[in-house]
């Protein structure tokens, strides 16, 4: 089963998507760019409020590839209590030094690696995710605003991303400026998860606070599978996260 992925900034909009039956609660700030991170003290409150009711995962915010900013971020962020931490891969820095350096890190939480359609890394991906034992690959946008997932990438390329990461038994995640028309076709390739900002938010615009009768529509077009909390999004496949 897809999974429902739903991102906020703060405890009452977590309790607003959690009303609303998303499966995962995503934690991340839309004014502070694709990735924009929420404030460590926001984070604790947005754990604390949602207590175990569903996986929480957050961003670490837009980050150039650089090791000891990324690790130092990624170990901050994983301390605040979350199931997962979300990187970005963004162009240019020195990604494979930030991959060694990630590999020495000593965290409870699960590392989700995210590959911007528009901003494609000049290394495979999926290689990356494998070499740093990460949990799972998600496919976004970076420049919000300026085009969905599907404008950047045909459903056959998608389809593919999504079937090389089930196939090497990580995660597949689908997000990027979503809109409702876009959950049939991309339900039909199987991701894991499918998130979305923008089109839970008042008049479809992701700074805006989110809305319970948006998020219901989406709700409504995603089958529900089991309760969140019986799987964590950032499990192989193998371990039935789906």
């Amino acid at each position: 089963m897809t999974r429902f992925l739903a991102s906020v900034r703060d405890p009452a909009e977590a309790e607003t998507v959690l009303a609303a039956g998303a499966d995962i609660v995503d934690l991340k700030d839309p004014a502070h760019g694709a990735l924009g991170a929420v404030a460590a003290g926001s984070i604790e409150a947005c754990v604390t409020k949602i207590a175990g009711r569903a996986p929480v995962s957050a961003t670490v915010g837009d980050l150039p590839m650089q090791p000891e900013s990324v690790a130092q971020a990624v170990a901050a962020t994983a301390a605040l209590g979350v199931d997962d931490v979300k990187l970005g891969l963004t162009p240019g820095g020195d990604p494979d030094a930030c991959f060694a350096r990630l590999r020495t890190l000593d965290i409870s939480a699960r590392l989700i690696l995210v590959v911007f359609a528009d901003a494609l890394p000049a290394f495979d991906p999926l290689e990356a995710a494998l070499r740093v034992g990460a949990r799972g690959l998600m496919l976004d946008t970076a420049g919000k605003g300026q085009g969905a997932l599907p404008d950047h990438m045909s459903l056959a390329a998608i389809g593919a991303f999504v079937e090389a990461a089930r196939t090497a038994g990580l995660m597949a995640g689908l997000a990027g400026s979503l809109k409702a028309s876009h959950v049939p076709p991309l339900l039909a390739l199987k991701p894991d998860v499918i998130g979305f900002r923008g089109a839970l938010c008042r008049d479809g615009l992701r700074n805006r606070g989110v809305d319970r009768q948006a998020c219901r529509r989406i709700r409504a077009l995603i089958p529900a599978g089991v309760p969140a909390t019986e799987a964590r999004f950032g499990e192989p496949r193998a371990a039935a996260l789906c």
